[in-house]
This record gives structure tokens, sequence and C-alpha cells, in this order.
């Protein structure tokens, strides 16, 4: 895991914040069971704003508001909010995670299936 870091405009001032760009196996698989719903295989349910919520809840490591605390993070203005998850989700894009879900689920299609 690496911190990364960027600038954002908070409250009218430029702040640094600073993330861990890779989670363990273990706590994304907690945030994606969390946000996933698979009781009806055929009708996947996922809660989106549940999931950036989360990651920001446990990657964020340095901001101009408490890290890891959910009423700092619900109480940011939306346009500082919007613009910390669009850096942040470049590491974290749900698709990716879900992707790798299938995957499990399915298998891996071999070269021949793939070419027929």
């Amino acid at each position: 895991m690496a911190k990364k870091t960027f600038t954002v405009d908070y409250k009218g001032a430029k702040a640094e914040i600073e993330y861990e760009d890779d989670l363990t196996f273990g706590e994304l698989e907690a945030i994606l069971q969390n946000c996933i719903d698979l009781s009806d295989i055929a009708k996947p349910k996922v809660d989106i704003p549940k999931y950036r919520y989360q990651i920001l809840l446990k990657v964020l490591r340095k901001a101009p508001f408490a890290v890891g605390d959910s009423s700092a993070i619900r109480n940011l203005k939306n346009t500082e909010a919007n613009a910390i998850m669009k850096e942040v989700m470049k590491d974290y894009p749900l698709v990716k995670f879900l992707e790798a879900w299938v995957e499990t689920f399915t298998g891996l299609q071999t070269k021949d299936e793939q070419t027929q």
C-alpha cells in the first residue's frame, strides 16, 4: 500500500488530502459485503453511495477534517466531497472489484470458449 496525496479547495483554501491507494483483501471484502446484496443472483443490488462512503472512511489518512469520522465526512460540502471522491475513486472503481467477484462466480473462459 502506498499513500497518495492531492489538493482540493476546502472552506475557501487549498488543503492536502492523503489516502491509501490499496486496502487489504479483508478490508475490501468487508466493504463489498456491506454494499452488495446477491441474495437474488439474477438481480444483484449495489448500494453505490454506501460503497463510496465506506471507502472514504477507510482510506483517508490526512485531511483538514477528522479522518475516519463519519460525521465529518457527512458534513462536507458536496463540492468538497465530490472533489475528494473523484481522486480517491481512481484507485477504487467499483466495477474493478465487481468484475473480480463475477469471475469468481462464473469462472474464467478458456481461449476456445472466447473464440466461439
